[in-house]
């Protein structure tokens, strides 16, 4: 794969946004360190360094109602915003959370749904400090997480040549509660992957502290991500697929469809795991550290690379192009 060629789908929609307002002002005493392209902004003020982050979820897009319980699609709203602040290695504040409902929507279905939220809040420390409501056919919502960070945030582009690059968790697990839900074949398949994600903001912090270069999480797959961290990067890779960490519900899922289990984790979305870039000295005390003080796994799955190339190399050293696609909105 390329990566200096033209944008498409959701990147290039979002690098046309970014062009019309690169150069709108910040009023005040507050200094704009990233803006569009990362997984959260980066605010400095006088004393803090801010993290703003936005997520939305709609209902036929994201999720069926018909799958979902409102509790854990309540969990999910908030963990998938807390994940961007895992990602730049912060901690969550505060959030908002916008909804349009139904009318039908706005009871017993509406407590559980907050119940879900709160319950994530509490978990991670997350005061609930407003938002807007209104009606609509479908649900909608939108929530936005502030977030500190107590030393420089970890951007996506600061990989260099020869770093390694690692993930937590397992991948595909999510991938593969979708799939299960769209065939109708859900019933023994474990769904807490998809339903209840779990922001890594610990890990996070202890890559920002042990000298990680560059950082995101994997909302969209590492299929469609590790492109974005690269090309911010302006740098290549090389991807192992025999050392990416499979999700055992992916690895049922996809022995009993005869499907290579690696291909499918790298395409999946919705882990919602971090990918971390590290040098080989930063790397190793990561691999010891994380697991050791977090209980979370991390794998070493590639190299960074100097060409602007991403490739995957087999265990026999023979390298084919990484045609491998993940999730993206506008070309799905």
């Amino acid at each position: 794969m390329r990566l200096d060629a033209q944008l498409r789908g959701e990147s290039a929609l979002i690098e046309r946004i970014a062009q019309k307002a690169h150069d709108l002002p910040c009023a005040g005493r507050v200094a704009v360190m990233q803006g569009i392209g990362d997984d959260t902004a980066v605010l400095q003020t006088d004393c803090q360094i801010l993290l703003w982050t936005a997520d939305m979820l709609l209902e036929g897009i994201h999720f069926r109602l018909d799958w979902i319980d409102p509790h854990s699609l309540g969990w999910k709203s908030l963990a998938v915003n807390l994940s961007d602040i895992a990602a730049m290695g912060g901690e969550p504040t505060g959030a908002l959370l916008s909804m349009a409902l139904p009318p039908e929507r706005t009871g017993e279905w509406l407590d559980a749904f907050i119940e879900g939220f709160v319950e994530c809040a509490h978990a991670y420390s997350t005061a609930l400090l407003g938002g807007d409501t209104n009606r609509a056919e479908q649900v909608i919502i939108d929530v936005s997480v502030l977030g500190v960070a107590s030393g420089r945030p970890l951007l996506r582009s600061g990989a260099q040549p020869g770093d390694w690059i690692l993930v937590t968790g397992a991948l595909g697990g999510s991938r593969a509660g979708l799939e299960a839900l769209r065939a109708g074949d859900a019933a023994g398949i474990d769904l807490t992957p998809h339903f209840r994600p779990i922001p890594r903001l610990q890990a996070g912090a202890l890559a920002r502290e042990l000298g990680a270069t560059a950082m995101m999480d994997l909302s969209d797959g590492l299929a469609a991500d590790l492109p974005k961290l690269l090309r911010a990067s302006g740098m290549g890779a090389v991807v192992y697929p025999a050392q990416v960490p499979v999700h055992p519900v992916a690895l049922h899922w996809t022995q009993r469809r005869s499907l290579d289990p690696a291909l499918f984790a790298i395409a999946g979305g919705e882990d919602y795991e971090l990918l971390i870039i590290a040098p080989p000295d930063a790397a190793q005390r990561l691999l010891k550290e994380i697991p050791c003080q977090t209980g979370v796994p991390l794998s070493v799955i590639g190299e960074v690379i100097t060409a602007r190339e991403l490739w995957l190399e087999h265990p026999d050293g023979r390298r084919e192009s990484f045609a491998v696609a993940g999730w993206d909105h506008f070309t799905v």
